[in-house]
């Protein structure tokens, strides 16, 4: 059994503050503070900084547990999931669409600012197995990465790490990131203590050099608008899909500028969506969950009637293959997973760590064992619990009748709460 907070606390003295608590016997709650929200204040009191931590919240936001989907079975019948058609393309009315063979992609974890030279090299062999596509993070283009992905999706970021134009052009499609779940749209900075050899000749600074994005992509300072932005980078690229990556917040609003812009697809990523090194406080208080999200997004798309032009593509929290066609089935075309790509790569690996030392040691760019992680086993096992996930999510669609991916919608689901029917319109299960 993965416990929730195994991936999510491994950073610092707080990890190790917290492997203290988990000795502690008594009750898991004292006057409504439990062990995680005790260790937080611990540790605000003792350096007097805000508190950051690895991966998504910490808090039980809704998500996707209260939908189910219909059994077809006399009204209209299942059908054979072994040919259930799963391949999805991004892009559609791009010169150069790109088409994978499931829905399930693997979301910007960038080398250095995230996570380690193997990760990314297994990560996009892994990803190359299945047929699906990778995306390089904020750090921009990782040439060993490039090498062994089939489907390349490269971030435009702020700082323009790996952003040059002979970057863009050996991309399959860019996502201009604004902003994402963990924290919005805030500045994210690198002390320059941990910029080394490796991560400096990335980012093309000098190693030891404290680093901080621009609030504001410069573009945007120097007078141009985002439709120029796009412009410019469809042309750079001769016509791959283009895209935006925001956090999951004034999404209506946001999404018509996008729309104006000319944009391919839009990224949304839930408030249950993390990196490797974010605020609490932002973690578990900013943001949209996906569960309310991606209905809004898909009725505003329609509204606008751009919903076969532009696809909408989510992240932030996703688990597994229930989760992951729930949220097709709300109107989404296609996803990201970050942190159950890691634990899925690196869960045979595991016992190679000290035992009492977090496996995102394995993976973590800052973690200490590193080095011991097996590339090849790891790409074969992401590649392994892609293929079982998109076969499963394909079960489920032959279950409900359908033999596309792409037609299930709410219809196929109901609901188990009220709550959870007003948020996504989902026809409750007891009427």
């Amino acid at each position: 059994m993965i416990m929730d907070g195994i991936i999510k606390d491994v950073v610092g003295s707080l990890l190790e503050r917290m492997r203290e608590l988990e000795t502690i016997k008594g009750p898991p709650m004292v006057h409504g503070f439990n062990w995680l929200r005790i260790a937080g204040l611990g540790e605000r009191a003792k350096h007097g900084k805000p508190l950051t931590e690895a991966y998504g919240s910490s808090r039980s936001l809704l998500g996707f547990d209260d939908l189910m989907f219909i059994p077809a079975q006399i009204d209209k019948f299942p059908t054979d999931y072994n040919m259930v058609n799963t391949m999805t393309t991004i892009g559609p009315k791009a010169a150069k669409p790109m088409t994978i063979s499931t829905p399930i992609m693997i979301s910007a974890m960038a080398f250095g600012l995230s996570v380690t030279h193997r990760i990314k090299v297994a990560v996009a062999k892994g990803s190359a197995l299945a047929d699906t596509a990778t995306n390089s993070g904020d750090a921009g283009f990782f040439l060993e990465e490039r090498k062994h992905a089939k489907n390349y999706i490269l971030q435009y970021n702020r700082a323009h790490y790996g952003n040059t134009d002979e970057d863009l052009k050996r991309a399959d499609m860019i996502e201009i990131r604004f902003g994402q779940g963990a924290m919005g749209g805030l500045v994210e900075t690198v002390d320059g203590a941990d910029v080394d050899e490796a991560l400096a000749m990335q980012l093309r600074v000098k190693a030891g050099q404290s680093l901080s994005r621009p609030l504001v992509y410069p573009e945007l300072s120097e007078g141009k608008t985002l439709p120029d932005m796009v412009s410019r980078l469809r042309e750079v690229t001769g016509g791959v899909p283009i895209g935006v990556k925001v956090a999951a917040g004034n999404i209506e609003a946001d999404i018509d500028k996008i729309i104006d812009a000319g944009c391919d697809f839009l990224t949304i990523d839930g408030a249950s969506g993390g990196t490797a090194n974010a605020p609490e406080v932002t973690i578990n208080n900013l943001g949209v969950p996906l569960v309310y999200a991606i209905p809004r997004a898909n009725s505003h798309l329609i509204k606008r009637g751009v919903r076969d032009k532009m696809n909408l593509i989510v992240t932030g929290g996703l688990r597994d293959a229930g989760d992951f066609l729930k949220a097709l089935a709300l109107g989404a075309d296609a996803l990201y997973i970050a942190e159950s790509a890691l634990v899925a790569m690196t869960y045979s690996q595991w016992q190679k760590v000290p035992i009492g030392t977090a496996p995102a040691e394995l993976f973590l760019y800052w973690g200490k064992h590193g080095d011991k992680f097996n590339i090849d086993e790891g790409s074969k096992a992401l590649a392994n619990f892609l293929t079982a996930s998109t076969q499963e999510m394909a079960i489920l669609t032959a279950a409900v009748g359908k033999n596309d991916i792409s037609q299930v919608n709410m219809d196929d689901m109901i609901s188990l709460t009220e709550v959870t029917t007003r948020i996504t319109g989902v026809k409750e299960a007891w009427i």
